[in-house]
């Protein structure tokens, strides 16, 4: 999927390891710099594809732990997210919202259950079963983690202005978490296989599409904050980035397994 840009990148850095100063390093700490080669290049996948992957996942739970600091702690932001929840909810018509609240079942855990038991379906039947692994991993994980960053945070509901009750924890959004998890890392799998799947571009776009208006209509419904949204996309994420990085191993490992036989 990242060939290309991953090739060039290597290429400069091969270029990198060459200077006289490089070299010079080189004969005094030969295993550091080996390692530091090894882990930038492109001949296998824990090279450069999964030092990336690394700082990717890194630089997402940072992010997403940063967030969660300001939401507890910032009145600033807790301000935000009010502001956010009351102009919705003073747009809010009958007919609109009724028309959202069957949307955005979609999401929740039956939605997500039936979408992906269907897509699993399809995986195994053409025999992917290690993209099938992948979007078991980037769904179950995403779940797990919405559990317990639910039961650690204890983050309250918009008061007085959800559309229908609901007994758990805000932060973070698990439709939003889950639309990522689910329609993300399937739109992943489209994109790896566009040129065998017709009409892939509108997939992908319904893809973003839905993951969008999973998210505007937790906050249209007054059931959650922009702010548990916004964590919600970023946990979904990163199961997706893991997830996929299992998916490239076993696609790798696949691969020498053929060439060794």
């Amino acid at each position: 999927m990242f060939k290309k840009p991953f090739t060039l990148i290597s290429s400069q850095v091969d270029k990198l390891f060459e200077l006289p100063m490089i070299k010079e390093l080189e004969r005094k700490h030969p295993k550091f710099v080996g390692f530091l080669h090894d882990r930038l290049g492109v001949q296998g996948f824990f090279g450069l594809p999964f030092t990336t992957l690394l700082i990717a996942v890194f630089v997402n739970f940072a992010v997403l732990s940063e967030l969660s600091e300001h939401i507890v702690n910032s009145p600033g932001m807790k301000a935000v997210d009010t502001s956010v929840t009351m102009f919705f909810f003073n747009l809010r018509t009958d007919l609109l919202s009724s028309a959202i609240y069957y949307f955005t079942q979609l999401g929740s855990v039956y939605g997500v259950g039936f979408t992906f038991v269907t897509a699993m379906g399809v995986l195994l039947l053409k025999g992917k079963w290690h993209h099938g692994v992948a979007l078991l991993v980037s769904v179950l994980g995403s779940g797990i983690s919405i559990y317990f960053t639910k039961a650690y945070f204890h983050r309250e509901r918009p008061m007085d202005v959800g559309y229908y009750d609901l007994s758990t924890f805000s932060f973070p959004s698990g439709h939003a978490a889950g639309s990522v998890a689910l329609v993300g890392m399937l739109c992943v799998l489209i994109y790896q296989e566009r040129d065998q799947i017709k009409a892939a571009s509108a997939w992908l776009w319904l893809g973003f599409l839905y993951i969008l208006l999973i998210g505007f209509s937790r906050i249209y419904l007054g059931v959650h904050f922009l702010t548990d949204v916004a964590g919600g996309y970023l946990l979904g994420s990163l199961w997706v980035m893991v997830a996929l990085s299992l998916l490239e191993f076993l696609l790798l490992h696949q691969k020498r397994n053929r060439h060794s036989v």
